[in-house]
């Protein structure tokens, strides 16, 4: 039995949950996102300082742009600032 209600004395029955469902729309998401001005190069440039792959620092790009509640192109905007701030602050070192 999917959904409703649960024998007597018993915990109720969760409805089944689509993760394929979930996980296309995700992917969806991601696809308009990543394809967004800069987030490429965001993403390429902080691999590149890291030392990591472009595929983990996607994925670091994604949870973080998520935690802070903006989109991968928002993100990646901050994280360019922030950059420059930096670069500025130090005298270009």
């Amino acid at each position: 039995m999917t959904g409703g209600v649960a024998p007597s004395g018993s915990l109720p029955i969760m409805a089944d949950y689509d993760f394929l469902l979930a996980l296309r729309e995700e992917l969806n998401q991601i696809i308009r996102e990543a394809g967004a001005p800069g987030v490429d190069d965001a993403v390429r440039a902080f691999a590149a300082a890291s030392g990591v792959s472009e595929q983990h620092a996607f994925a670091a790009f994604w949870r973080a742009s998520k935690r802070h509640g903006e989109s991968l192109e928002a993100f990646a905007g901050e994280v360019r600032d922030q950059h420059q701030r930096q670069l500025a602050a130090t005298g270009g070192q």
